[in-house]
């Protein structure tokens, strides 16, 4: 049986009452935020050829980021004296919007037994120390717990399967620098539906980006260089926790955190004027 809507304009009035009241029978008012709201049409098409730009400003530089990547990279490795450091071709590209970055080669050997059951102990302790810390201090210690599992999960791999590891540092490095780069492309267009469409002046938008990038750009070369000694000094064992905890994460970490930075910051009078 279908149900007809009653056509009394009367009626009508007094359903369309009802449907603005709550269970106390109160009138439910709009927020103030949203009768404050405006057609973003102007601002999305402002960030969209905002975001456009800069991606075709990255597009440009693809080959002296490449390049500059590499040679932070290197140079840092080199500064640090590891015996048997040998620098290769780049890689090959994977598609026009891939980097060409240069294959490192350091000699990583497997963890002894004695290792393995060293680092095993010291993770007991952890996840023990982390069960001690204070409420306030939970989120460390699920940090800690989760960052033991991982590592404990390659302590037992490396235990039972220790020539089967199918990575190896050039692909840790490459896949690495790859990945910055990829989110470095998708930052202004992240940023158009989470910033450019909310009454920002134009000069915060552009700054949120530019910090960004900035950040990504500096961070990498560096975060792949330690990474790379890291390994070197501790062996492969180290490496699944270095890829999901201190890879992408740690990039995408201090992402959200300029984001939320970005967030708060206040407008004059004259940005107020202009964000209309």
């Amino acid at each position: 049986m279908k149900l007809r809507a009653p056509s009394h304009p009367l009626v009508s009035a007094k359903v369309a009452q009802m449907r603005r009241m709550g269970h106390r029978g109160s009138v439910i008012l709009p927020h103030r935020a949203i009768g404050q709201l405006h057609s973003p049409a102007a601002r999305l098409a402002v960030g969209l050829a905002m975001a456009m730009l800069f991606t075709l400003a990255l597009l440009a530089l693809q080959g002296p980021i490449a390049s500059g990547w590499s040679t932070v990279l290197v140079g840092w490795l080199q500064a640090l004296d590891l015996h048997g450091l040998s620098v290769g071709a780049a890689a090959p590209t994977e598609g026009w919007l891939s980097l060409s970055v240069p294959m490192i080669e350091l000699p990583l050997l497997p963890p002894t037994n004695e290792l393995l059951l060293l680092q095993a102990g010291l993770i007991v302790v952890c996840w023990w120390l982390a069960g001690l810390l204070p409420d306030a201090a939970k989120p460390g210690a699920y940090l800690l717990r989760f960052a033991a599992l991982i590592h404990g999960l390659s302590l037992a791999y490396f235990a039972l399967w220790p020539a089967s590891f199918l990575h190896s540092l050039p692909e840790h490095t490459i896949n690495g620098l790859r990945q910055t780069w990829a989110l470095m492309l998708l930052t202004p267009w992240i940023h158009v539906a989470t910033y450019y469409l909310f009454p920002f002046p134009l000069r915060h938008g552009l700054a949120l980006t530019l910090l960004t990038l900035a950040y990504l750009l500096v961070l990498t070369p560096l975060q792949y260089a330690l990474h790379a000694a890291l390994l070197y000094h501790l062996g492969l064992v180290f490496m699944p926790l270095l890829y999901l905890l201190f890879g992408a994460m740690l990039s995408i970490l201090g992402f959200v955190a300029l984001y939320g930075w970005a967030m708060s910051w206040t407008a004059d009078a004259a940005d107020e004027a202009e964000a209309q």
